[in-house]
């Protein structure tokens, strides 16, 4: 059984996010892959008695975060100049090829990275596509790897342009490890960050809003969840003051909290009657 330190479980639920994306007009074809309409199909259930008890389900903040986060990376790449973007456990996300095609103007560099076996998947799948090439390419990738060639800083100083404005994606990574799990990854993401010209973190979470009726049915959920990954799902931070420090702990200089609701009529995001439980957190490091 894995433990919070271990992340070779969490590709399975890449299948379920990559056919949300696909459902909704998100993604492209070649990623849709029978594993992803099954367990679609299976979890359909789940969202609907969600929806019905609690305004919205799990499909809805999918949703909510992946474009909140589609819109602070092309506003710092448009407004900031950042030219080299990292998605860290990228699955089946459509991120990497719709942004690589919308800039293909611009010299962007676009590197998904994931677990050895995500990655070669996913890399098949986008060289079949023709979508593979210098400036859009899948690296092997493990966070928590130390004293190892696809270790977070091997990765960075062998595969990464130091002279370019960085910015790094995980989606979906962070409720899958217990809290000092993740915030060594956060500290060595960091520092790692710091060598750059800017250095930018982007990443959705699930906090422990007490307040929230959603969070009672969230930890029997997360428990059914870990089981199914191997991970430890947890929920983490009890405010929004937490969460900044909880970034500016770990070395980020500022962070941003993004609420779904401020984005209502902003974007074309699914709105629910009761506020939403998903944040997006929006990072910046400070040079050396």
């Amino acid at each position: 059984m894995a433990t919070g330190s271990d992340s070779s479980g969490i590709s399975f639920t890449a299948f379920y996010t990559g056919e949300v994306w696909r459902r909704h007009g998100l993604s492209v074809p070649f990623l849709s892959l029978p594993q992803g309409r099954l367990l679609y199909a299976a979890g359909r259930p789940m969202e609907l008695l969600a929806e019905a008890l609690l305004g919205a389900g799990n499909e809805t903040m999918l949703l909510q975060r992946h474009l909140i986060i589609d819109c602070i990376l092309e506003q710092a790449i448009t407004e900031q100049g950042v030219t080299q973007v990292v998605e860290i456990a990228c699955g089946l996300s459509p991120r990497g090829t719709l942004i690589a095609r919308r800039f293909a103007d611009r010299d962007l560099h676009y590197l998904e990275a994931d677990l050895p076996g995500m990655a070669a998947r996913k890399r098949n799948l986008l060289e079949r596509a023709g979508e593979l090439g210098p400036r859009h390419q899948v690296l092997d990738i493990d966070i928590l790897a130390r004293d190892s060639a696809i270790s977070l800083e091997s990765v960075f100083q062998s595969r990464l342009d130091p002279s370019r404005k960085t910015l790094v994606i995980t989606e979906g990574l962070v409720n899958y490890f217990d809290y000092p799990t993740i915030t060594g990854f956060w500290a060595r993401l960091a520092s790692a960050l710091k060598p750059f010209p800017a250095g930018i973190y982007v990443t959705d979470l699930y906090p422990n809003f007490q307040w929230h009726r959603a969070v009672k049915v969230a930890r029997v959920f997360k428990a059914a969840l870990g089981v199914v990954t191997r991970s430890q799902v947890s929920l983490h931070f009890g405010n929004e003051a937490a969460i900044r420090e909880g970034f500016h702990d770990v070395g980020f200089a500022a962070t941003r909290v993004h609420l779904p609701e401020s984005y209502y009529g902003v974007l074309d995001i699914p709105v629910q009657r009761t506020p939403s439980l998903v944040r997006v957190i929006e990072n910046h490091v400070s040079r050396d």
